[in-house]
């Protein structure tokens, strides 16, 4: 997997402030979204809409992806988690780079034998409290399933997905927790009047080689290709499972100006 081209849509936080985890005010450590193994080392240029509505970009630098999210009593408990989100992306770029079918799936489909999902869904939401940080008021419940690592009840409202993104994807990570989207379209009747409808916007996106994960809410479920992951949260972090997995292969159409939120756009069945 080669270093990849993404954006950060809050631009830059302070280095004290309110844990996205715990809620404590204190001193935030960076939360590396991915984990920084996970082939999130090199430069990583970013750019999106800032909480006020404004395009930002920034140049490329050193580091990968990270927001200063989490106290370090909380970073401290659920950092040993990305292990097992390391593992299974070095084992899915495995996969897609030395199979004899690469760049024709446009599914990846098998058993995970002996995995940890309770760990891999919690690293993955961890990253996501620093790209949302309003999760704890408003899923206090999913917040406390992800620090306290043990088997809890999944949320109904809002809902973990996942898909694979080929080698080769531009890497985005996006925060829009309880934003809305706007669609408008042409009305039938032939008049010209345009119809305007409100969705609500993706809550965090890591589309990020050789995954694509995306917290969102439940109505949004059925218009995205990825698959609902959420029940891995009943298994607890040192749960063993074999789990089969069927997962769609996706990407997002490339943007040759300014950034565009995921929300307004659509993913493309890809190949891998």
């Amino acid at each position: 997997m080669s270093e990849q081209e993404g954006f950060r849509p809050t631009g830059g936080r302070a280095k004290g402030g309110r844990c996205a985890l715990c809620g404590a005010q204190a001193k935030l450590t960076k939360a590396h979204v991915p984990p920084k193994a996970a082939f999130n080392k090199g430069s990583f240029s970013w750019g999106g809409t800032t909480g006020d509505s404004r395009l930002a970009h920034g140049r490329p630098r050193l580091g990968g992806a990270s927001l200063y999210a989490h106290c370090e009593p909380c970073r401290a408990s659920t950092s040993p988690w990305d292990d097992e989100y390391i593992r299974w992306a070095y084992s899915f770029a495995n996969v897609l780079l030395n199979s004899q079918w690469k760049g024709q799936r446009t599914q990846v489909e098998g058993t995970l034998s002996e995995v940890r999902p309770g760990r891999f869904i919690r690293s993955a939401l961890a990253g996501m409290t620093a790209l949302a940080p309003k999760l704890i008021d408003s899923h206090p419940g999913l917040i406390r399933a992800v620090r306290k690592g043990v088997p809890s009840p999944p949320p109904e409202d809002i809902r973990f997905l996942m898909a694979v993104a080929p080698d080769g994807a531009a890497a985005i990570v996006e925060g829009a927790h309880e934003g809305l989207a706007v669609q408008m379209s042409l009305t039938q009747d032939g008049s010209g009047r345009r119809m305007t409808a409100t969705v609500p916007t993706i809550s965090a996106v890591m589309h990020f080689p050789p995954f694509s994960l995306l917290l969102a809410d439940r109505q949004l479920v059925s218009s995205l290709p990825h698959v609902d992951c959420t029940e891995w949260l009943q298994l607890g972090v040192e749960d063993l499972a074999d789990v089969q997995v069927v997962f769609p292969v996706v990407d997002l159409p490339r943007t040759t100006s300014a950034p565009v939120p995921v929300s307004m756009l659509r993913f493309n069945e890809a190949r891998a």
